[in-house]
């Protein structure tokens, strides 16, 4: 047990977590989730997918202790009123992987949590896997060996797979080499790095890997209380480029608009970048809320454009998510940002 880890079980026994939550009860989390692995993708990147049993043992953990878990809309609904009851916490999800929908929708329609998803739509409709994520995999599932780069066409040298470092410079050589290519292009690089490598990215028909769900799926989804929102077309949104903004949020709508019946006016910021200049134009465009990845609680006073999440992953310890829940982790972060004069949306 490291050693923070170690203080936070000391905290815990001794009552800390119980008193924390009598302060921060009446704020709103957000828990954040990406994908449920398929295999074992929770190994290759912990902090974007997680273990099905990991999620499942989070989920019980709601439920035993009592939370109460809200829709997005009903929670700011409470936000605006004032009206935040106790333990009141929202799930989210981000982009669409696969396994959200064959792992983690039939989990929370077992105890009857709403949920809310925010899709990426490009790699929806192209249903191929997610070139950059995918590319990291192959390598990172060829660790210690090694890679001739004219192998896939690119220069004489043979590079070593070894660490972490190395494997991210030929990701990052790759991603550079094929910037302008078209996505067929692009899927045709990863089937040759497959090829070369020796590893097979659909091993089994019904679950390929690193690909998001499809429409048809999709579809499906809001039957068992997970709602659609957006997440842009191509998972980005320019801080100084409003057309760009623009063009992101309408090919996203549209996209979504096939599906999704409600009104889709929740965002979520592609890797939580964002800029409060941003604001006015999203709210032109019908947006209501936004959901960023800075670590937090969500009061009324909380600007509804950079709402704060927790995000979970199979890094996170089990006692590292108690504490967040409980609020202990919360109060420490309410100090230290009373201590450094920081800005608490």
């Amino acid at each position: 047990m490291v050693f923070r880890h170690k203080i936070l079980a000391v905290i815990k026994a001794l009552g800390g977590f119980s008193l924390a939550q009598t302060f921060t009860k009446r704020g709103l989390q957000v828990l954040c989730y990406h994908g449920i692995s398929l295999r074992d993708e929770h190994y290759f990147q912990p902090k974007l997918f997680m273990h099905e049993d990991t999620f499942r043992e989070r989920m019980a953990y709601l439920k035993k202790r009592g939370y109460l878990v809200l829709s997005l809309d009903e929670a700011l609904a409470h936000m605006n009123q004032k009206t935040l009851p106790p333990r009141a916490l929202v799930i989210t999800f981000d982009d669409g992987w696969l396994g959200i929908g064959t792992k983690a929708a039939p989990l929370l329609k077992e105890y009857g949590f709403p949920s809310t998803l925010y899709v990426t739509t490009r790699d929806v409709l192209s249903e191929a896997p997610v070139f950059d994520v995918a590319l990291r995999y192959l390598l990172w599932k060829k660790r210690n060996e090694t890679l001739a780069l004219s192998s896939i066409g690119l220069d004489s040298e043979t590079i070593v797979l070894s660490t972490a470092d190395e494997r991210e410079h030929v990701a990052c050589r790759i991603s550079e080499f094929s910037k302008n290519w078209d996505d067929h292009d692009k899927q045709a690089m990863l089937l040759k790095l497959t090829k070369t490598l020796g590893i097979d990215l659909n091993p089994d028909e019904n679950n390929p890997l690193f690909r998001l769900m499809t429409m048809e799926q999709l579809a499906r989804l809001p039957l068992g209380g997970m709602n659609l929102q957006l997440h842009t077309h191509r998972h980005r949104l320019p801080i100084d480029d409003p057309e760009g903004v623009k063009s992101e949020i309408i090919k996203n709508r549209a996209v979504l608009k096939r599906i999704v019946s409600g009104p889709l006016q929740h965002l979520c910021y592609p890797s939580g970048k964002f800029h409060p200049s941003q604001f006015p134009l999203l709210k032109k465009l019908g947006i209501e809320s936004a959901t960023t990845c800075l670590s937090g609680f969500n009061y009324p006073s909380t600007e509804h454009f950079a709402l704060r999440r927790f995000l979970d992953g199979e890094n996170i310890a089990q006692l590292e998510f108690e504490a967040e829940l409980s609020g202990f982790l919360e109060l420490m972060r309410k100090l230290r940002w009373t201590l450094q004069g920081r800005q608490n949306y």
